[in-house]
């Protein structure tokens, strides 16, 4: 029974959208080569070229220890290889080998049936979507930073 004067929030939407994102990529990508997540960080070395795995990490939300899962993988798989940086010896960026390439674009026929199946089925604007889900994006790491500080405060 639905309670009274009971709304869902604008952060459950989000959550559930992403649940209805994951699904379709899940279908589409099933008999790909990478997972949908794997997908997206070879997407990113792929357009932005060498790229350290903190900066990967921060462009796609995930936290530096999955960031280290993925990039750990791709090392062994051989798909990138360590570039050292000009700056700091200690660090380095990451970009997509021969095989990597390849296997982001065998990858790429599966995703882009369903982001075009989607884009075919939008209602709205795509560029006020992208304007909107950097918005959310940028809130939801506000809020983030607001509540860790504020629980350090209260640790401390």
């Amino acid at each position: 029974m639905k309670q009274p004067h009971s709304e869902l929030s604008l952060l459950w939407h989000v959550f559930a959208m992403g649940q209805r994102v994951k699904e379709l990529l899940g279908t589409a990508m099933a008999d790909s080569p990478l997972s949908a997540d794997e997908y997206a960080v070879y997407s990113v070395l792929f357009d932005d070229g060498p790229t350290p795995p903190t900066g990967l990490a921060r462009r796609l939300g995930m936290p530096p220890t999955t960031m280290s899962h993925y990039v750990r993988a791709m090392l062994d798989r051989g798909h990138a290889e360590r570039q050292p940086s000009a700056r700091d010896g200690r660090s380095f960026s990451l970009a997509l080998t021969d095989s990597g390439l390849a296997i982001h674009r065998a990858t790429a026929a599966h995703f882009n049936e369903a982001n075009d199946r989607f884009r075919a089925a939008l209602e709205i604007d795509e560029a006020f979507l992208v304007g909107a889900l950097g918005e959310i994006g940028r809130a939801a790491d506000e809020a983030a930073t607001q509540m860790t500080a504020q629980h350090a405060r209260a640790a401390g």
